[in-house]
């Protein structure tokens, strides 16, 4: 399912075009030379905690890996020291002087601060992925030896082994396992997404992602900004997340009024405008996010439903609208909400949770489905929504719904908006055979 992705840069973050462009000077010995000056400026200032922290890195690259969250800190501090003896000739105007503005140009390397500091975003996670990979690689490479020594040991061993010796065990090189890694092309697929400061915290929980689940989450990894939250994703697998996704996108589309309705064969697909494609992501995404924090119960049931989640989403939208969730918390109301007959769901509406597959079945022995129907209806406007529960969900009433179809099927002929008559009966002579059901339910027996 196609979707326009809103998201735009922050102005505190330059655009990633530019962030990865060439720079005219190399920026990293600069960082270098402003990382160095800062250490030492922090001793002096008596900020011993973070400067013994910072001790244990010599390299930027260092604190992008070990504490990636320190690292946008780091920055606004160097922009605060811009016009401290050493820090201004690393912060120039080009046409002298210091700059002023993060978006201005910075000489000699020709990009803005903005730009700097979405470069190590970039680069904070090309760092973090990069050591997860190559520790991912590591590993593997010592479990193919350990698989390959122990196939060694249990082969048969025949007379060109007693006769020649073992086979030369293969060089096991942890590099060419990295391709394998889930994680290999996780960079190229975050980048896009990259943009906002409080991400450089969420780059050690986004290296535990695959890079089909961070393929699959698109646009919507962007509005996770808890570590938490992007460990459960990870857990989830790239099937899990894709019928999530568009079940939160299916209801989003509810909740929104812009679900399409069903075209033709030959009818050519009808698109969203702009503004609503923007306004159903920010909506799928609000849900989505409200799925992944508050509603894990749903979530394993979506999964073992698979695809089939998607029609159910669909079908039970209109019925619970917010408490639609809910109901995947209740196994036995949501068994019984599957088991409704689809066409009796709008008249039973959240009532549909306490229709046991038994009080469907006999629902269905009604030859007209339209006085049942009514007669659901009848009951939602005349009980009180605990005694309504009560009297569809309790066992010793099932004898007065099994009741009515031998009271109506071949003596009732009706038609709602008829005029009274003799042979028709209209919705004012069922409201009138209703109260009595509806007292025989209230007594809990047969009248």
């Amino acid at each position: 399912m196609a979707r326009a992705s809103t998201k735009s840069a922050p102005a505190s973050a330059a655009p990633p075009a530019s962030a990865s462009r060439p720079a005219p000077v190399k920026v990293k010995g600069r960082v270098q030379e402003g990382y160095v000056l800062m250490r030492a400026l922090l001793e002096r200032a008596g900020h011993a905690e973070l400067a013994t922290r910072l001790g244990q890195w010599q390299t930027v690259d260092q604190v992008l890996a070990a504490a990636p969250e320190l690292v946008p800190t780091l920055l606004g501090m160097a922009w605060e020291l811009r016009n401290r003896e050493g820090f201004s000739d690393l912060f120039a105007a080009p046409d002298g002087g210091v700059v002023d503005n993060r978006a201005d140009p910075i000489a000699p390397c020709g990009r803005s601060f903005d730009q700097i500091v979405q470069s190590h975003l970039y680069a904070t996670a090309r760092v973090v992925f990069t050591r997860n990979q190559g520790a991912w690689a590591v590993a593997e490479a010592k479990r193919a030896q350990a698989r390959w020594r122990k196939e060694q040991e249990e082969a048969p061993k025949g007379l060109f082994s007693r006769l020649f010796g073992r086979k030369r065990e293969p060089v096991f090189n942890p590099q060419d396992f990295l391709t394998r890694c889930p994680s290999h092309g996780l960079y190229e697929a975050l980048k896009p997404h990259l943009s906002r400061l409080d991400q450089f915290a969420l780059i050690p929980a986004y290296a535990q992602l695959r890079r089909t689940q961070a393929e699959v989450l698109g646009d919507l990894i962007a509005r996770f900004n808890q570590p938490d939250q992007i460990l459960f994703l990870a857990g989830l697998t790239e099937g899990d997340i894709s019928v999530l996704r568009n079940c939160a996108r299916i209801y989003a589309e509810f909740k929104l009024k812009l679900r399409k309705p069903k075209r033709g064969r030959d009818e050519p697909d009808q698109r969203l405008s702009e503004e609503d494609e923007a306004r159903l992501l920010e909506e799928e995404s609000r849900v989505f996010r409200d799925l992944m924090s508050s509603h894990h119960k749903a979530i394993d049931e979506l999964r073992i439903m698979g695809p089939n989640a998607e029609k159910l989403i669909h079908l039970v939208a209109p019925v619970f609208g917010d408490r639609i969730w809910a109901i995947f918390d209740d196994p036995a109301g949501l068994r019984n909400v599957v088991n409704t007959p689809e066409h009796l769901l709008p008249a039973l509406g959240p009532f549909s949770r306490y229709v046991t597959p038994e009080l469907s079945a006999t629902f269905l022995q009604m030859n007209d489905q339209e006085i049942i129907k009514d007669i659901l209806r009848f009951g939602r406007e005349t009980f009180k929504e605990a005694e309504y529960a009560f009297y569809l969900s309790d066992s010793s009433r099932l004898p007065v719904w099994s009741s009515l179809p031998q009271k109506f099927n071949n003596n009732f002929k009706y038609q709602r908006d008829a005029l009274k008559s003799g042979l028709v009966r209209n919705e004012m002579d069922l409201r009138t055979v209703a109260g009595g059901v509806f007292e025989s339910l209230r007594q809990g027996k047969v009248l």
